[in-house]
């Protein structure tokens, strides 16, 4: 009975960890975050919007640009911004009063607004409105307001 209770003495010890064994748990945590930012390069890949997408929907857009501000040839200098991405600027000129604070899109070809609400969130502009008149032969109209370098802020580059 004596060897049985060395027996168990010996066989409650705690082994020592062997030294590569901390290695490997280095090795699966290096793993696990190079599959985390696998993971994560993936999404990011497929969420993002292919250039030439982009640029083909834009071109379906027509847009008419009126300068709603009185700022000399600023519908000139905004639709050139807007073909740059590939709208289709197919009028330009002023609007009859030129004291518009904010610049504001204007839905001209859908009821659902999904030009207008479209066109808007690439420029970066908050108002939208609705006119609707298909005989107008456009998706949407901009006037350009005096807030205008907040949207365009290359504005200035163009001429």
């Amino acid at each position: 009975m004596a060897k049985d209770k060395n027996i168990r003495k010996t066989s409650n010890r705690r082994k020592k960890i062997p030294p590569g064994h901390s290695r490997g748990k280095i090795v699966v945590y290096v793993l696990i975050i190079l599959l985390a930012a696998f993971l994560v390069s993936m999404v990011i890949m497929i969420t993002r919007e292919d250039p030439q997408e982009i640029y083909k929907k834009n071109s379906n857009i027509r847009v008419e640009v009126l300068n709603g501000c009185g700022e000399n040839r600023l519908a000139i200098k905004i639709t050139n911004l807007l073909r740059k991405q590939g709208f289709n600027v197919v009028k330009i000129g002023n609007t009859d009063q030129q004291n518009f604070e904010e610049t504001i899109v204007i839905e001209r070809g859908d009821m659902d607004m999904e030009n207008a609400k479209y066109f808007a969130k690439r420029i970066g502009c908050k108002k939208i409105g609705k006119d609707v008149d298909p005989a107008l032969y456009l998706e949407v109209t901009l006037i350009v307001g005096k807030d205008y370098k907040k949207l365009f802020s290359d504005v200035e580059k163009e001429f």
